[in-house]
């Protein structure tokens, strides 16, 4: 195969990867044989300078044709940054799905440092330690968790810490970082030697953000070809912005929480559910 030089968001240059193709393929569920084949396809579509945004819509069409529960599952970064302007929080969202993992959580009230007070995202416990956890969202693809955000955070924890030492704070036992971006190099290399956990969309390598969530399939609303910025609305008002809520339910429930048409709310639950046990 000759190289094909494809465009990252960032304006850089790297060659196409089709194994990482492949890999996003399968997680989003689809069997081995499909993912070949768009793997092929891409192959032979693909072109010197392709945007790898349109490397990324192509495989979702190819994806919705052989597989469209799986083309949902694909979309599921986009998903997340729509979480944000449909009103749910993404640190919510995270602390949801840690407690799904049997962490204790809690969005926590600003915690008093040694030397200032600070705003922190999550509290999160589990078999006696307390981890502190940065919840960042990146709403556009290509903005990576840089050094300077890493160090910051890490900062945080040892003021909050050293506050600790008085009884003024919670002692916390580990720093997180949890993301729908990527964390540039420096960012792992400093994480690695002080022990925090870095969550990514890429990392670590063997578990990251995406392994988490289908691992139990806590997928948002958003992730619904089905829901426009109307019904969105009207899910986030209800504070139902995950596919488990749609289909832990009856439909009379629904109805009566939502107020929409018969006809929505079967799309909505037929599709939520196509989505999870496909």
């Amino acid at each position: 195969m000759i190289e094909v030089l494809v465009k990252k968001s960032s304006g850089e240059t790297e060659a196409l990867n089709l194994e990482k193709v492949r890999r996003a393929v399968l997680r989003s569920g689809a069997r081995e044989e499909t993912a070949e084949k768009i793997v092929r396809e891409v192959e032979r579509r693909a072109y010197n300078g392709m945007p790898t945004f349109k490397i990324y819509a192509l495989v979702k069409k190819l994806l919705e044709h052989a597989a469209p529960g799986a083309a949902r599952r694909y979309d599921l970064r986009a998903a997340i940054i729509r979480l944000g302007p449909a009103g749910f929080d993404f640190e919510k969202y995270i602390a949801d799905l840690l407690a799904h993992y049997g962490y204790k959580t809690e969005l926590p009230p600003i915690l008093e440092g040694a030397c200032i007070t600070h705003e922190v995202d999550i509290l999160a416990t589990k078999n006696n330690r307390t981890a502190m956890i940065e919840a960042k969202l990146r709403h556009e693809l290509g903005i990576f968790i840089t050094i300077k955000d890493t160090t910051h955070t890490w900062t945080r924890f040892l003021d909050i810490n050293n506050a600790a030492l008085r009884d003024t704070s919670p002692h916390l036992d580990e720093c997180w970082i949890i993301t729908n971006s990527r964390f540039s190099h420096d960012s792992v290399k400093f994480g690695a030697c002080k022990g925090m956990t870095l969550i990514g969309w890429d990392h670590p390598r063997e578990r990251p953000l995406p392994r988490w969530i289908d691992e139990i399939g806590l997928y948002p609303v958003t992730i619904l070809k089905s829901v426009n910025s109307r019904i969105l609305a009207t899910l986030s008002n209800a504070n139902m912005m995950l596919l488990r809520d749609l289909v832990d339910v009856s439909l009379n429930n629904l109805h009566a929480k939502l107020k929409l048409p018969d006809r929505i709310i079967k799309k909505l639950v037929d599709e939520a559910k196509m989505i999870l046990e496909s």
